[in-house]
């Protein structure tokens, strides 16, 4: 379980004059886990051969662009830097991932304002 995470960022919309529906975003994320997660995924990693120290806190960089393409259509590319990743979703990590640079894109289509519903602004 996570002991507690703090998020700051920042959300610009209309970034350029000729994309005033457009989104541009950088936020930081800091996870400290709780000493029983660390002591659980510590027992994992030993109990395989594995070495490396959990740690107990995971930061997490980002920079993200909100595209509108169409009508209740968004594209949503980011770039993130990990560092200290945890290995929560994978208990029996040998090792310590090293830091993770990652890209990512997330399609969003809303479906009642594609076909033409009012939508929430």
């Amino acid at each position: 379980m996570f002991k507690n995470q703090t998020i700051l960022g920042l959300i610009v919309t209309g970034p350029f004059e000729s994309r005033k529906e457009d989104t541009f975003g950088v936020v930081g994320s800091y996870i400290r886990l709780g000493p029983h997660e660390v002591d659980y995924l510590q027992a994992s990693r030993y109990a395989l051969g594995g070495r490396d120290l959990v740690k107990s806190a995971e930061e997490i960089f980002e920079i993200n662009y909100g595209h509108k393409i169409a009508r209740g259509i968004r594209i949503n590319p980011k770039i993130q830097y990990v560092l200290n990743p945890d290995n929560i979703l994978k208990p029996a990590a040998l090792h310590q991932s090293n830091n993770i640079f990652a890209f990512g894109v997330r399609l969003s289509v809303e479906l009642g304002a594609v076909l033409g519903f009012p939508v929430w602004h």
